[in-house]
């Protein structure tokens, strides 16, 4: 298993580090279980390869899908 920082996870899925915060707050079907590594506000947000890799495999599916519709 290998943990992407928000970093990471911006360069995997295009959003930025920002808007990755505020969708996740929002309840992002991704983002939303991202999880922070200690108690405090700033503290570093962790979401599992896989998981990203898989979610960014789905929307460019659905993407292909939609313009070949």
């Amino acid at each position: 298993m290998t943990l992407l920082n928000i970093h990471g996870i911006s360069e995997r899925t295009g959003d930025s580090p920002q808007r990755i915060r505020v969708l996740r707050v929002q309840g992002h079907e991704l983002y939303s279980q991202a999880w922070k590594t200690g108690t405090a506000q700033s503290s570093p947000l962790k979401l599992e390869s896989e998981i990203v890799d898989e979610w960014v495999a789905k929307q460019r599916a659905a993407t292909t899908h939609l313009r070949t519709a």
